[in-house]
């Protein structure tokens, strides 16, 4: 069995294995998700619990000492272009409306009562669900604002509204605010890549809507210097965030720099090349074939919208205190601790630059494993037929969660090994060019500016103590900064102007 076959073998071997130890609606789910979207079986699985996590948010509060988290999951799916992130999202996301959509018309969904103290306190805004995807990321389209209109009475005459002459200022929400989805199908141009000033302020956002519900601190505040000091449009954004990109040159120094990755699920794979050939392949199959595409939407989003239900249910038979809608059972904490210890018995084979840039991602993946494993209980509630042992978190669900959550967890550490590798390898070549720079200055020329060549080479060999192989080499690639003349029998060279520095 040669290499590729070796690597597809396993995939698919732990691919099965992964699959056997989720719930059954969502090996379902799934197993409907990859066969348009093939070998995508792991984001497939934390798709519908990133939408599980979004529809029972108001009905679950998850204790952690003095902390409590919502059952959100945010997912950033980093996966080499054309592999099917796209395709995938083109099953997740009608499933995910057609839920939201049986939610709204369900009618009993709690409704967010604000309770800051920036202008909106008191105020009952009716939750509805919705997909909102991400195109425009400025701050109006994001968080919204105040625009001035004008301010109408009814006449008491003829009942006809006319103006009375003021102006009032009407609030526009932006696309973030609401409940749903926040997909993003091209993250890249999120603003977390790429440096301005807008894009720092999308990053703030992000940050501010993924930090938990129980609180405040999720509201995102924008002052309006055009309404006077003090003057703040709120943003009420539990949304989701569903994302999707391709690697960026630039992931390793975000994952290391920007906190708004490592609060969120990563999947970060850089799909070999003949993986590839095997999903087009695969797609090459069903080429001129018609496949039902309703059937399997309309089945998952009502198996979401029944597990919605039961939650439901729950929370109110608990009183509406969503702090006792799941309770723990006692082996929870002795399964966790052992998969945080296998997590971190992964670093210990790794580079310490690797370990360092990991390991800050350990605490809030310890979260996100807390929050899969209660949505694990929430998943298999359907198949316990005793009702008083459902929504009972066990150590079988932190297992269950285990299986993603280290998926995701062993390829971010894998990533970080091959980029930081080539990174270090491209900061060699850098600092070798620097090297060769130095040396040709630090030469006497003569009066055009030429050195022999061959000395100028041993100089570079003696200096750098590298091969004369790597030297003639590296001189290769430079090579385009040197202009070469022969006198008599020996060549001559001189750098070309402005490349000196």
């Amino acid at each position: 069995m040669n290499e590729e076959d070796e690597y597809i073998a396993a995939f698919e071997e732990n691919a099965g294995v992964f699959s056997e130890a989720l719930p059954a609606v969502v090996r379902e789910f799934q197993k409907s998700a990859v066969e348009v979207s093939h070998y995508n079986d792991i984001p497939a699985a934390i798709s519908f619990f990133t939408i599980l996590g979004q529809i029972t948010k108001d009905f679950i509060r998850i204790p952690n000492g003095r902390n409590i988290e919502d059952s959100r999951i945010h997912f950033c799916q980093i996966q080499t272009s054309g592999t099917g992130k796209s395709t995938l999202y083109n099953f997740v996301g009608p499933v995910a409306k057609k839920t939201f959509e049986k939610i709204n018309e369900h009618k009993r969904h709690p409704s967010l009562v604000v309770t800051t103290d920036k202008g909106m306190k008191g105020t009952v805004m009716e939750r509805k669900f919705d997909v909102f995807s991400l195109v425009d990321y400025t701050d109006s389209v994001l968080v919204g604002g105040y625009t001035e209109v004008k301010e109408m009475e009814v006449d008491e005459d003829t009942f006809e509204e006319k103006w009375t002459g003021n102006m009032v200022p009407k609030r526009i929400a932006g696309q973030l605010e609401g409940s749903g989805l926040a997909h993003w199908d091209e993250f890249e141009y999120s603003g977390i890549f790429k440096q301005s000033q807008h894009q720092d302020r999308a990053v703030v956002y992000l940050n501010t809507l993924m930090n938990t519900l129980a609180g405040e601190s999720w509201v995102i505040d924008k002052a309006l210097s055009s309404f006077g000091d003090g003057a703040v449009m709120e943003c009420f954004c539990e949304r989701s965030v569903l994302a999707m990109t391709y690697p960026p040159k630039n992931l390793n120094d975000v994952m290391a720099d920007k906190g708004v990755l490592q609060r969120m699920l990563l999947y970060v794979w850089e799909v070999p090349k003949f993986i590839q050939h095997k999903m087009r392949l695969e797609q090459i199959s069903k080429a001129g074939t018609i496949e039902e595409v309703n059937e399997p939407i309309d089945k998952y989003a009502d198996a979401l919208f029944s597990l919605y239900k039961l939650v439901l249910d729950r929370y109110n038979e608990v009183g509406g205190d969503p702090l006792q809608t799941v309770t723990f059972a006692g082996n929870f904490q002795q399964v966790l601790q052992l998969e945080y210890e296998n997590m971190n018995n992964y670093l210990w084979n790794t580079r310490a630059e690797v370990a360092d840039i990991a390991s800050n991602f350990t605490t809030r993946l310890m979260k996100i494993l807390i929050k899969m494993s209660v949505l694990c209980s929430v998943a298999s509630a359907p198949s316990i037929r005793n009702k008083d042992e459902r929504f009972i978190v066990t150590g079988h669900n932190v297992r269950q969660a285990a299986t993603i959550v280290r998926q995701c967890y062993m390829t971010l550490v894998d990533w970080l090994e091959r980029s930081l590798r080539v990174k270090r390898h491209s900061v060699t070549q850098n600092s070798l060019e620097t090297f060769f720079i130095s040396v040709y200055n630090a030469m006497e020329k003569d009066e055009e500016g030429y050195v022999n060549k061959t000395l100028y080479l041993k100089n570079i060999k003696e200096k750098s103590k590298k091969s004369q192989a790597q030297i003639y080499r590296h001189f290769e690639t430079i090579k385009h900064k040197f202009e070469e003349e022969w006198f008599g029998r020996s060549k001559y060279i001189r750098m070309v102007k402005g490349d000196e520095e």
